[in-house]
C-alpha cells in the first residue's frame, strides 16, 4: 500500500486525545477502527482540521505522536472570524484550511487522501487538479448535503460543485440516512461509490464503574445513547421521560449516555421537574462500560432525526434491547432500509421525534408487558445476527477497497463493491 493521507474533522473526541497525548477517541468509530487497522502501514499520515474554536493552539508543521497510535498526525486550526458560524464563514476557513492542506500534500506526497465530509471541498480540488486518488468517506447525510442538490446560494453552489468531483470512491455509512438515494442526485455517474451498515464487536467485556453502583435496581431502566445535539433529539427524549415519572412515581429510572452542546438544556429539565435522583448521566465511556449500561436497562429509546442504525442503535440491537425509534420520513428518504431491515415485530415506532406523549406512552406499554419485549429482544437479537458483521470484517472489507484503489484496478473495485 502507498501513502495515505487522511485529512478528517477534528472530532472532539480526537481533540482530547491530542490534548492528553495518548490515543483514546470517543465517537466516530468508523474512522477510529480504520486508522487502527491501518497502523500497521508505516506511510500513513493523518491531517486533522478543526475549522472552529478549538483549545488546542496551532502546531503547523509539527508532526505529533501520540502513545497506542504509531501514525503521525499533522494539527490546523481554524481562523477565529466575527461571522465563523455564518456560511460566508466557513468557506473562508475552507480556503484557509485549503492553504495549509496544500503544503502538507505536497510536503508528505501521498498517493491516497481519504478525507471525511467536512474537507469534501479540499478533495473535490484534489480530485480535479492532482495526479491523487481521493476516497471520500461520508457518515450520514445532513441538511446541507440535501440542500445542496437544488439550493441556489453560493454556499449551495460550491457545496453542489463539491461533490461532483471525480473521486476514486465515495464511502458511505448506512445509518438510516438515505445515503444511497442522495449520492445518486449528488454525485457524477462514473464515480464508484457504495453504503455500508457499520460493525459491531460481540466480545467484548463488560466492565463496571464505580459511578455505577449509584444506579437502582428495582426501577424500570430507560436508556439513550447518543451526542446531545438537536439532531438526536435529547430533549424530547427527556421530557418524555418526565411524562412517565409524572404518571408513574419512583418506578421508571433513565439514564443519558453522551455530551454535547445541549446538556445545559436537559440539565434546566431537571431542575424544573426537580428530578435529580432519577436521571443520570455518563460521557466518554468506552464499549465495555456502555454495554455493561445496555445489561442493565430495560427500555432503550432513540430519537434520531436523521436515521436510526447509528453505532449506539447497532450496539443495543447486538444487546437484544427493546427499542422505541421514529417511523421512516420517505419524502427524504430517511429510515427507508432501517424499516426493510427492522420490520414491525423487532421495534416499537413512534410517529416522529416530537412525539413525546405517544413516546411516553410507548415506554409504559413495554414496561407493562413483558412478554412482547422480550419477543422484542428476541426478534431484534436474531436481526443483528443477520445484517451485523464484526468490525474487523468491516475494517478489512474497507481496506480492501483502499488497496484496490491504489492498484488501479478499477473493473475489481467495481466487482467487488458489488459484492460487499
Amino acid at each position: 500500500m502507498h501513502k495515505i493521507l487522511f485529512i478528517l474533522r477534528c472530532y472532539s473526541g480526537f481533540e482530547e486525545s491530542l490534548i492528553r497525548k495518548e490515543w483514546s477517541p470517543s465517537g466516530a468509530t468508523t474512522i477510529v477502527k480504520l486508522l487502527e487497522y491501518v497502523q500497521k502501514n508505516k506511510e500513513c499520515n493523518i491531517l486533522l482540521i478543526s475549522k472552529s474554536n478549538s483549545k488546542l493552539k496551532f502546531t503547523r508543521n509539527k508532526k505529533i505522536i501520540l502513545n497506542k497510535l504509531s501514525i503521525p498526525i499533522y494539527f490546523i486550526r481554524g481562523r477565529l472570524i466575527f461571522f465563523n458560524s455564518t456560511k460566508l464563514g466557513k468557506l473562508y476557513n475552507e480556503l484557509y484550511s485549503l492553504l495549509f492542506a496544500t503544503y502538507y500534500i505536497f510536503k508528505l506526497k501521498p498517493k491516497i487522501i481519504y478525507a471525511d465530509h467536512a474537507n469534501i471541498f479540499i478533495t473535490s480540488l484534489i480530485a480535479r487538479y492532482m495526479s491523487i486518488k481521493t476516497v471520500v468517506r461520508l457518515m450520514g447525510v445532513k441538511d446541507d448535503m440535501r440542500d445542496c442538490i437544488d439550493g441556489n446560494s453560493i454556499y449551495n453552489k460550491v457545496l453542489n460543485w463539491s461533490y461532483r468531483a471525480p473521486f476514486s470512491l465515495v464511502l458511505a455509512t448506512q445509518d438510516g440516512a438515505g445515503s444511497d438515494s442522495w449520492m445518486q442526485k449528488a454525485l457524477i455517474d462514473t464515480v464508484p461509490r457504495k453504503t455500508i451498515l457499520n460493525g459491531a464487536d460481540r466480545t467484548v467485556t463488560l466492565k463496571k464503574l464505580k459511578i455505577f453502583k449509584e444506579l437502582p435496581t428495582n426501577k424500570i431502566i430507560i436508556i439513550f445513547i447518543g451526542r446531545l445535539e438537536e439532531d438526536k433529539a435529547p430533549d424530547k427524549f427527556l421530557e418524555s421521560f418526565m411524562i412517565v415519572r409524572k404518571k408513574y412515581p419512583n418506578k421508571y429510572h433513565c439514564i443519558i449516555v453522551g455530551s454535547g452542546s445541549m446538556q445545559n438544556v436537559l440539565n434546566k429539565i431537571i431542575r424544573r421537574e426537580n428530578a435529580f435522583t432519577e436521571v443520570s448521566f455518563f460521557s466518554n465511556l468506552n464499549t465495555n462500560n456502555i454495554f455493561y449500561l445496555l445489561k442493565k436497562s430495560n427500555i432503550y429509546v432513540s430519537l434520531n432525526r436523521y436515521g436510526n442504525l447509528s453505532n449506539a442503535n447497532i450496539e443495543a440491537m447486538i444487546n437484544s434491547k427493546a427499542m422505541i425509534i421514529p417511523k421512516s420520513q420517505k419524502e427524504k428518504n430517511i429510515d427507508i432500509y432501517t424499516e426493510k431491515i427492522l420490520k414491525e415485530n423487532t421495534v416499537y415506532r413512534v410517529t416522529n421525534s416530537n412525539a413525546k406523549e405517544e413516546i411516553a406512552g410507548a415506554i409504559i406499554y413495554l414496561a407493562k408487558n413483558k412478554r412482547i419485549r422480550n419477543n422484542l429482544e428476541k426478534n431484534i437479537y436474531s436481526v443483528s445476527n443477520v445484517h451485523i458483521k464484526s468490525w474487523e470484517y468491516r475494517i478489512k472489507a474497507e481496506y480492501k477497497l483502499l488497496n484496490l484503489i491504489d492498484l488501479g484496478n478499477e473493473d475489481e473495485l467495481r466487482d467487488y463493491l458489488e459484492v460487499l
